[in-house]
């Protein structure tokens, strides 16, 4: 999935194509979890689970990460929202 493919497209251009993330359809649990998110938590901020509609900050893959080194995956799950145990696809994007 990592590796691009070349491929013509109707328009008669070429573009490289990653397959494999963009067709899945799932349920709410399971996009949560392929986030690495719990149920009812913010995947854009920081917003605790009791209030989502508080200003908050940004999440990015540098905080989560310090988190995950720095707390257990219980305190993760419970006070952050963060599925510690798994790795986002998200995580390598730019």
């Amino acid at each position: 999935m990592a590796i691009p493919e070349v491929m013509c497209f109707g328009d008669g251009h070429f573009h490289h194509v990653i397959f494999g993330l963009g067709p899945y359809i799932a349920n709410y649990e399971e996009q949560a979890l392929l986030a690495c998110i719990i149920q009812n938590w913010c995947p854009k901020c920081l917003a605790l689970q009791g209030n989502l509609d508080q200003d908050a900050l940004s999440q990015c893959w540098e905080h989560t990460e310090a988190l995950v080194e720095e707390f257990g995956i219980k305190s993760l799950w419970d006070e952050y929202g963060i599925v510690g145990q798994l790795e986002p696809f998200t995580n390598d994007f730019p």
